[in-house]
């Protein structure tokens, strides 16, 4: 059987003037196979582009333990990439599995920001129930969500 969760983190990145700028993301992620999985959401990145649907890839490693995030997605006529990786530890097991180092690119390479996000504690209910194969509420508001920030993007916040 395939794996499926929903995870959000947030944080802040700051570009190399010292401005700070708040990020984060709630997506959805499928098993490809194995250690890989697809996925897709929202983006609040607010400079470069906020409540913006993103997709992307999660990568599981068990040697050496890492996950790894790439988030894609696009604002204003640029395309931006999130990047980081936890390296979860058994020393660390809570600040490991929870602080994710980031790094905020445009897709030409060139880096915008780095910052940190992290999984709030208060999530983690939702995120355990995401992995239960059903179709759950939470599930359902996420897709809402999606569908919400898709149709702004199209026609505009004007209902």
């Amino acid at each position: 059987m395939k794996l499926s969760f929903m995870e959000t983190m947030r944080g802040e990145v700051s570009d190399a003037a010292g401005r700070k700028y708040p990020v984060a993301f709630h997506v959805r992620t499928r098993q490809l196979e194995r250690g890989h999985f697809a996925l897709e959401g929202v983006v609040h990145a607010s400079a470069f582009g906020d409540e913006a649907t993103c997709e992307g890839t999660l990568t599981l490693s068990v040697l050496p333990a890492s996950i790894a995030y790439v988030v894609r997605w696009q604002a204003g006529g640029d395309t931006y990439e999130l990047r980081g990786a936890k390296s979860p530890s058994v020393l660390a097991p809570l600040t490991s599995m929870r602080v994710l180092p980031v790094t905020l690119l445009r897709a030409s390479g060139d880096v915008l920001a780095s910052g940190t996000m992290t999984f709030d504690l208060f999530d983690l209910p939702q995120f355990l129930a995401s992995w239960v194969p059903l179709p759950l509420l939470a599930r359902r508001r996420f897709e809402a969500r999606q569908v919400a920030v898709a149709r702004r993007a199209l026609v505009g916040d004007n209902p």
